[in-house]
């Protein structure tokens, strides 16, 4: 059944591109006969939901009978599945197929024969596809497929670490169907416990990519590789791990550290080699991403920490000495990532305007929104340090222009564009109109000469053309007189 804790959308956004990224390609060969095969299904009541119009059930009966198609002819598998038979009922686990030959025929039709009523005992039947794997006295790979979590109370990566200390031979790949809303923790600690992987899938065809990943992965996984710790402010911290080899016959890996002791560290299997790695904080605003590089030794676990504690940054914006209203972005140092922002507004209570960034180099850029033009002052190399606070001000000098148009005493509507002497750009602009609340109209400038270009709108459409100077803190008040 479902859990009910949701990630944001942004967050859901970077888990998806990641967890396609991190699929395996399908077609890696495994030397003499294929390691035995359990599956374990899930025919929970929450199967009955739909993706794209269809029930979740069906879309797996489907799948999973298009893999069985396209195993081997002397794979052995199993069938276990859960929650089929009775609504309620932890206990209802069943091995529908015990681990044998390859029987196509039956095993899809058993598959179809899946009723989803009830509910999801992922432990339980964990334990029933280890007792098979015990029996055969062989090296396994099981795969569970599920679209939630564990209802009956139980804890899937115990038992997991358990068999693995019992010396069980198997790996475990968990396949989430249909679960990017949910916190997956849980499964996706069980299968850093069973070295294996955790592949998530939305719709069929992720479905079918992450089985035929799954049953290509070798039993026999590599004893080495990395374990990356992440923390933040001293506590353990979520973020995504990525690994690619400098080896191209060799498939990236990866997966989520969570603010688990559970899966942080998260221990990624590789086989000795060169490695670019990128970790990429989960929930956290600023310089989020590190990236090292890596030489794994065969059969060692090299162990990495990197820490993502934060601090503050401070900008306070005035104008001619008064606070100012202005925007504010934050860049990655020497770079245009865009890693934070907001606005100071002309209070006090948000200006300066303070943030929480991981302390990194930043570059800084104030504009303001008071001033006509783009009026913008950039700040580099700004330090932000752990538990610290790092401030940075700026003071925009201004000048005002209350321009106007009238002929013989009456008000004339007129467009008006003021360029600036020094750059030759349009700096503002507008239209008086023929109301004395917009005639004379107002413009906040950087001071400095402005050429100023009027045009009547309708009438006789004539033109004048005016130079002024703008001073820090002065006004400078015309009324044009169009013959």
């Amino acid at each position: 059944m479902r859990a009910d804790s949701r990630f944001s959308s942004s967050i859901l956004v970077a888990c998806a591109v990641l967890l396609c990224l991190l699929t395996p390609a399908p077609g890696i060969a495994q030397e003499g006969a294929p390691a035995d095969l359990i599956l374990v299904f899930d025919a929970s009541g929450s199967m009955w939901g739909q993706i794209e119009g269809q029930n979740k059930i069906v879309i797996a009966r489907r799948v999973v009978g298009e893999l069985i198609d396209g195993l081997p002819e002397d794979q052995r598998v199993g069938l276990v599945a859960y929650g089929h038979r009775r609504e309620g009922d932890c206990s209802d686990i069943e091995l529908l197929a015990p681990l044998g030959p390859l029987d196509r025929g039956g095993l899809k039709s058993t598959i179809d024969g899946l009723n989803p009523k009830g509910k999801t005992p992922i432990t339980a039947s964990l334990e029933q596809a280890f007792g098979a794997v015990e029996a055969s006295g062989r090296g396994a790979s099981v795969i569970l497929i599920s679209d939630g979590l564990e209802t009956c109370g139980g804890d899937p990566c115990k038992r997991v670490r358990l068999a693995k200390e019992q010396g069980l031979e198997f790996v475990l790949h968990v396949v989430g169907f249909d679960v990017a809303g949910e916190d997956v923790s849980s499964l996706e600690c069980a299968a850093q416990a069973g070295h294996g992987q955790f592949r998530s899938a939305e719709n069929a065809a992720e479905l079918g990519s992450a089985l035929e990943g799954a049953v290509a992965m070798p039993v026999d996984v590599p004893a080495g590789g990395l374990s990356v710790k992440v923390i933040a402010n001293g506590e353990l911290h979520d973020a995504a791990v990525f690994v690619a080899p400098r080896d191209p016959d060799v498939e990236p890996v990866g997966g989520r550290t969570y603010a688990s002791p559970d899966t942080n560290p998260r221990v990624v299997r590789l086989p000795g080699g060169d490695y670019d790695v990128t970790v990429k904080a989960v929930g956290l605003r600023g310089d989020i991403e590190r990236e090292f590089e890596v030489t794994i030794p065969e059969s060692e676990i090299v162990e990495r920490e990197l820490d993502f504690s934060s601090g503050l940054l401070s900008v306070g914006v005035t104008r001619n000495g008064e606070l100012s209203d202005a925007t504010v972005n934050v860049m990655v140092a020497g770079s245009t990532r865009n890693v934070s922002g907001g606005r100071t507004y002309a209070a006090e209570r948000t200006n300066p305007t303070r943030m929480e960034l991981t302390s990194g180099t930043y570059d800084v850029e104030v504009k303001s929104v008071e001033i006509s033009g783009d009026e913008r002052h950039t700040f580099e190399g700004i330090e932000v340090g752990p538990n610290a606070e790092a401030e940075v001000a700026h003071e925009f000098s201004s000048g005002t222009l209350a321009l106007g148009a009238s002929r013989g005493g009456e008000l004339v509507d007129s467009t008006v564009n003021i360029v600036s002497v020094e750059s030759g750009k349009s700096v503002g602009g507008g239209r008086t109109y023929k109301s004395a609340t917009t005639n004379p109209k107002a413009w906040i400038l950087t001071p400095g000469e402005y050429r100023i270009d009027l045009r009547e709108v309708g009438g006789a459409k004539a033109r004048q053309q005016i130079t002024v100077t703008i001073e820090k803190g002065g006004t400078v008040e015309k009324m044009v007189e169009y013959p």
